[in-house]
């Protein structure tokens, strides 16, 4: 009887788990000339799911010819694992923008070096090769391109590819903090009496009295509306997948992944119950051909999603028409912002409404607020004085 051969062949592996939680994958390759014995390799992971998908990534690889050694691999051939495995996970439009990255900046400067050669002043130089004197990208542009190249290479460390980031601590340009461009009073007026026979109408409206951003309005479903008390609440952001062949629309959780409730203006709420009369009628002229599949507040007329870019662009066809061209739909929401705190509103409600992770992000972003904020001050201060009889 012939006996069992308990030798491992290449393209085999095995999974255990670690004393410190974590799981090991070993597997074997090709033959070491000098030794003649087979390449041992171990892969490392949070969960035994995680190690099992590289480990068939491994083996396969070596199975269909296309292995190659960890120590060997480019950035470029290591960005490739890296999106399919370790980017996949992430929402359509931080993949769309990790994609952009590494094909316009970083696998043309970098993608043929090794992952273990590269050293820290190599990818220094990158850094600076992106802003003045380089691309002459802006100072948050370079941050968002080498902010990919860090997650990347802490993906190989964690991979036991490298031993270290060589990302760490670099010198990366300073990000000023832009001035939110709100629209004045004065302006808002002028522009809403222009587009108050647009078809975004009440969808412009909406997002100015209740600050939302352009992705969670136009996810906005009616379950999310609170008719009894005068409010909505912002479950969800409407994203479009980009992939070749998939441009359909979907549904995921707001930033920070916090729901918020924005109590609305009572002209805000009838603004709300006449686009449920409108799309209503919409439906009724579209018939059969009516698809509204997340139930949305803001669609076409055959209840179809709205895409941002489509919504954006008419957005600024019209501000250009009223001389308002510098404005955003961002502007919007800021509009919102500086009018909340111009009224009164105290920085925790506006941080509340806004959806920022803290008020002293919201306290950043509208510093220029303070000039209105402290005129009104001092006109309170004055009448306390008066009433005080203080002045002689």
């Amino acid at each position: 009887m012939a006996r069992k051969n308990k030798k491992r062949e290449a393209g085999s592996g095995s999974i255990t788990k670690r004393k410190d939680g974590r799981w090991q994958g070993q597997y074997v390759s090709d033959y070491d000339p000098k030794t003649g014995k087979l390449r041992r390799h171990t892969i490392y992971g949070q969960t035994q799911k995680e190690v099992a998908e590289k480990l068939r990534a491994a083996t396969s690889s070596i199975d269909n010819g296309t292995f190659q050694e960890p120590r060997k691999i480019t950035v470029a051939e290591y960005a490739a694992e890296y999106m399919a495995t370790h980017v996949a996970t992430l929402t359509d439009s931080t993949q769309r923008s990790y994609e952009k990255n590494l094909r316009l900046h970083i696998l043309p400067a970098l993608g043929t070096r090794r992952l273990t050669d590269l050293t820290h002043r190599e990818v220094q130089r990158f850094a600076l090769s992106l802003g003045v004197g380089g691309k002459g990208l802006a100072p948050k542009t370079v941050h968002t391109v080498f902010g990919t190249l860090h997650a990347l290479l802490t993906a190989a460390q964690r991979d036991e590819i490298l031993q270290r980031n060589v990302a760490d601590f670099c010198s990366l340009p300073r990000v000023t903090q832009t001035r939110a461009k709100a629209i004045p009073s004065a302006e808002l007026n002028q522009f809403l009496d222009l587009i108050r026979k647009d078809e975004f109408y009440y969808l412009f409206f909406l997002d100015i009295f209740s600050g939302m951003r352009q992705s969670e309005i136009l996810g906005l479903r009616w379950a999310d509306i609170d008719w009894n008390r005068n409010s909505l609440v912002v479950r969800k952001q409407l994203q479009q997948k980009c992939k070749k062949g998939d441009y359909s629309y979907t549904l995921i959780p707001p930033k920070e992944n916090k729901q918020r409730r924005i109590i609305l203006a009572e002209t805000a709420m009838l603004t709300l119950q006449k686009q449920r009369t409108k799309q209503q009628r919409q439906r009724l002229a579209a018939g059969p051909l009516w698809n509204n599949p997340f139930d949305l507040v803001f669609t076409n007329e055959f209840g179809r999603a709205l895409n941002h870019q489509t919504v954006y662009k008419h957005l600024k066809r019209l501000l250009r028409s009223c001389g308002m061209g510098d404005y955003t739909f961002h502007s919007l929401r800021h509009s919102f912002a500086t009018i909340s705190l111009e009224n009164g509103d105290d920085i925790k409600t506006v941080q509340t409404n806004l959806g920022h992770s803290t008020a002293s992000f919201t306290l950043k972003t509208y510093a220029h607020v303070s000039d209105q904020m402290q005129r009104s001050s001092a006109a309170r201060m004055e009448e306390l004085i008066s009433s005080l009889g203080a002045v002689n």
